[in-house]
């Protein structure tokens, strides 16, 4: 893990306050924790976890992160580690999707910033500004990207009950 950056405290805030304005100990990924930290605090089982202050991210400047499944890749910004819960930017490329009907263990939010996004059974198509919430065990899908699509994802937990067949790699299915 790289040093952690050490924030230099600003003006109006005291050493006493700037010393004590660190997060709880937290197990958190994704991208923004990991360019962020600015403490480990290890847990009395020896697991290492994070502290940190605020945290700024500019997502332009992070890669796209392929997946196994063709056409879809991420930029995982954060991940509670313990319950699962992420956020996430998903990008389809025009053609890709989901190839089956599935369901979610946990809530799933998805904000569409670009693109045209279908669910087929339903026709339900996401566009720029819409917002799509997918109940936790709701079956949906197959979708299909009508034009390349980037999409805020959240799940408020994990994101599947079984490993979906179209991931060949457990860490997708995350």
């Amino acid at each position: 893990m790289a040093e952690p950056i050490r924030p230099k405290r600003p003006e109006g805030i005291s050493e006493h306050e700037w010393a004590e304005n660190l997060s709880e100990p937290a197990n958190y990924g994704g991208e923004a924790p990991e360019r962020s930290r600015e403490q480990d605090v290890t847990t009395p089982s020896g697991e290492v976890m994070g502290r940190f202050r605020e945290i700024l991210l500019q997502t332009q400047d992070l890669d796209w992160l392929d997946k196994t499944l063709e056409g879809l890749s991420h930029k995982p910004l954060w991940r509670n580690d313990d319950t699962g819960a992420s956020i996430s930017l998903v990008r389809f490329k025009k053609g890709s999707g989901i190839p089956s009907r599935h369901s979610h263990a946990s809530n799933q939010f998805m904000f569409c910033l670009s693109g045209k996004y279908t669910y087929v059974p339903t026709g339900l198509t996401l566009t720029p500004g819409s917002f799509y919430w997918n109940p936790k065990g709701s079956l949906h899908g197959p979708t299909h990207a009508d034009e390349d699509t980037v999409l805020l994802e959240i799940y408020d937990g994990p994101h599947y009950p079984t490993q979906p067949e179209w991931y060949s790699s457990a860490e997708d299915a995350r």
